[in-house]
C-alpha cells in the first residue's frame, strides 16, 4: 500500500448541516478523560464558549444530552458524559473504525490503471433517437445537455477518449471541451465504430460506451481498464449484480475484427463469431450506471438519480 486513508465520519441533519464528526468526538473523549469540558477545550486549544456551542449543536440534532455538568464545589465544577452520551460516543467510535477499515480495504479503488495509455474509450454518439422524438443527447436535464454529463465524467481521461458522431452539435460540444471527435456521415453502427478506430495509430484495447449512459462513473470505467491488466484476453462488460451491460472492453486482439464490421454490426457480432471468447463482468459501483435513455419516460428515473447524487455529494 502506497498510502493510508484518514476518515472523518461526519453526521449531518436533514438540511445537510453538519453536527458531529471527529472534532466533537475528541471533545467528548476529553470530557470522559478529564471530567471537565473546559479542560477538554483547553487540551484541544479551543475556547470554552466555542466547545460549548459545538456540544449544544450536537445535542439539539441528536435530541438528547451528551454531557451533564455541575457547578461550584472544590474544583469549580465538572462535566461527565451522560448515559446516552457514553453510548453514543462508543457507537460513533465503532462506526468510525468500521468506516476506516472498509476504506483501507478498498484503497485499490483509488489506483489508476498501470497501462491506461494502452486503452481508448470510444463514445458512440450517432444514435438517431427515434423513440425519443428528438436528439436526446442535446436534451437538457437540470440545466445541462445530456451529452455534457458524460463528458464531465470523462474530462480527467479525455486524452484517451474519442467521440464518434454524425451530429454537428455533438461534434461542436466535444471539440469545444478538448475531446477528439470522429465525425462521419453514415448512420450505420459499423461506421460509428470504424470511424473512431481509424484515428487510433496502433491496435489497442477499446472500450465502447453508449453516449446516453450518462450516469456511469469514472471509477467503473477505470475498473474495466484495471481488470484488463489481469485478464488480457477477456472481453469485459460493466455489470451490476452480475447483469452484464455496456460499456464493453475489447482486447487489442479484436481490433482488426472490429475494423472490418459492416452494416449494423457492432461488437456483439465479434463476440458471436468467436466461440472461444471469454466475456466477463466487472461490477459497477451503482445500478444506475448501466441505465440508458431510450424514451422520454426514462428521463424521470435519470433526473431523480441526478438529484440524489448531487444531494449526496454536498
Amino acid at each position: 500500500m502506497l498510502f493510508r486513508v484518514k476518515i472523518n465520519s461526519i453526521l449531518a441533519d436533514d438540511n445537510q448541516e453538519k453536527f458531529f464528526g471527529n472534532g466533537p468526538a475528541y471533545l467528548l473523549e476529553g470530557v470522559r478523560e478529564m471530567g471537565s469540558l473546559s479542560s477538554a477545550a483547553k487540551k484541544l486549544g479551543m475556547s470554552y464558549s466555542k466547545t460549548y456551542k459545538i456540544i449544544k449543536r450536537s445535542e439539539e440534532a441528536l435530541g438528547f444530552k451528551l454531557i451533564t455538568s455541575s457547578t461550584g464545589g472544590k474544583n469549580g465544577g465538572s462535566s461527565v458524559l451522560s448515559k446516552k452520551g457514553e453510548m453514543f460516543l462508543s457507537l460513533y467510535e465503532e462506526y468510525s473504525r468500521s468506516n476506516k477499515l472498509h476504506a483501507e480495504n478498498n484503497l485499490d479503488k483509488l489506483m489508476i490503471p498501470e497501462n491506461l495509455d494502452d486503452v481508448r474509450f470510444i463514445i458512440l454518439a450517432s444514435g438517431k433517437s427515434v423513440r425519443f422524438d428528438g436528439n436526446k443527447l442535446l436534451h437538457e436535464i437540470k440545466g445541462k445537455k445530456m451529452i455534457e454529463y458524460l463528458l464531465d465524467t470523462l474530462k480527467p481521461i479525455k486524452e484517451h477518449c474519442i467521440i464518434s458522431t454524425i451530429h454537428d452539435e455533438v461534434r461542436e460540444i466535444g471539440e469545444s471541451r478538448g475531446f477528439e471527435v470522429a465525425y462521419h456521415k453514415e448512420e450505420r453502427l459499423s461506421d460509428s465504430i470504424k470511424s473512431a478506430l481509424v484515428l487510433i495509430n496502433e491496435p489497442c484495447a477499446t472500450v465502447f460506451m453508449q453516449a446516453d449512459q450518462i450516469l456511469v462513473t469514472l471509477y467503473s470505467l477505470l475498473a474495466l481498464a484495471k481488470e484488463h491488466e489481469n485478464k488480457k484476453e477477456a472481453v469485459l462488460k460493466l455489470a451490476y449484480d452480475g447483469k452484464k451491460a455496456s460499456p464493453t472492453l475489447f482486447p487489442a486482439k479484436y481490433f482488426e475484427q472490429l475494423s472490418k464490421l459492416e452494416g449494423e454490426q457492432g461488437g456483439s457480432a465479434v463476440i458471436r463469431n468467436d466461440p472461444t471468447v471469454k466475456v466477463e463482468a466487472v461490477e459497477a459501483l451503482f445500478p444506475w450506471e448501466i441505465w440508458d435513455i431510450d424514451t422520454r419516460d426514462d428521463l424521470k428515473y435519470i433526473e431523480d438519480m441526478i438529484l440524489f447524487v448531487r444531494k449526496e455529494s454536498q
